[in-house]
């Protein structure tokens, strides 16, 4: 039960440096995770119809070597076996060659259209069975904040253009939050923890954490955390 394709890693995709970004790796990631989930049955528009949604809970990316402005690259995408309420989904990016470039797991979750409350994995069933590869050993945790001092960065507000059609802002563009955080630092390993959602209008401060194994950052709206972010 893998889903595999190839694209072309246009220039579009890359930075200043010519650095594929993460953004840009996340909306890779959330495109190919949509396709098969239509494949599986459980797409957008049939999750909508039992007033279900999908949400993604965290993400966990490694950069193993750094795909080239347009290269053509395989990305491969898998689910595992489901948990009580959520929902694992790795992502490979290779060359066509085989040579790993990137690797990355993320946590999903079901959401309830009208109350938003969090709903057990028993409302979603595969048209299929999951896949025991993985890219990681051991659990995937919370990013545990650590106890030094924050430094505000900046504050976003909420626009328009940051949302999607599940009217909050779309996961992709937290990374570009983190990335003005850490001064556009160089990094090969990201992590991200959706704590709270953000919708149109909110504002959310976004703080540096500064340790020895590298940078945290955390967004908070009206003294809650949204979410938290670690990268090396």
């Amino acid at each position: 039960m893998k889903y595999k394709t190839q694209i072309t890693l246009f220039n579009s995709y890359f930075d200043y440096y010519d650095r594929l970004t993460t953004k840009s790796i996340l909306n890779i990631f959330q495109d190919v995770a949509s396709f098969h989930a239509e494949e599986l049955g459980v797409g957008y528009e049939a999750m909508l119809q039992k007033n279900l949604y999908w949400v993604l809970s965290r993400v966990k990316i490694d950069i193993l070597k750094m795909p080239t402005v347009n290269q053509t690259v395989i990305v491969e995408t898998w689910p595992h076996v489901k948990a009580r309420i959520d929902f694992d989904r790795d992502l490979k990016i290779t060359d066509q060659n085989g040579e790993v470039l990137i690797i990355a797991t993320s946590k999903w979750c079901v959401i309830d259209t009208k109350t938003r409350a969090l709903q057990r994995s028993d409302n979603v069933n595969y048209n299929g069975e999951c896949c025991a590869d993985v890219n990681y050993d051991g659990r995937f945790g919370k990013i545990i904040l650590p106890e030094t001092k924050a430094t505000l960065k900046f504050v976003h507000q909420v626009m328009f253009c940051d949302l999607d059609h599940n009217r909050h802002m779309n996961n992709t563009n937290y990374a570009n939050l983190v990335l003005n955080a850490v001064n556009n630092k160089k990094y090969t390993h990201f992590e991200i923890n959706f704590n709270n959602e953000c919708v149109l209008d909110d504002k959310i401060s976004v703080l540096h954490l500064q340790h020895d194994d590298g940078e945290y950052i955390k967004g908070e709206k009206d003294g809650v955390i949204a979410f938290v972010a670690y990268v090396r």
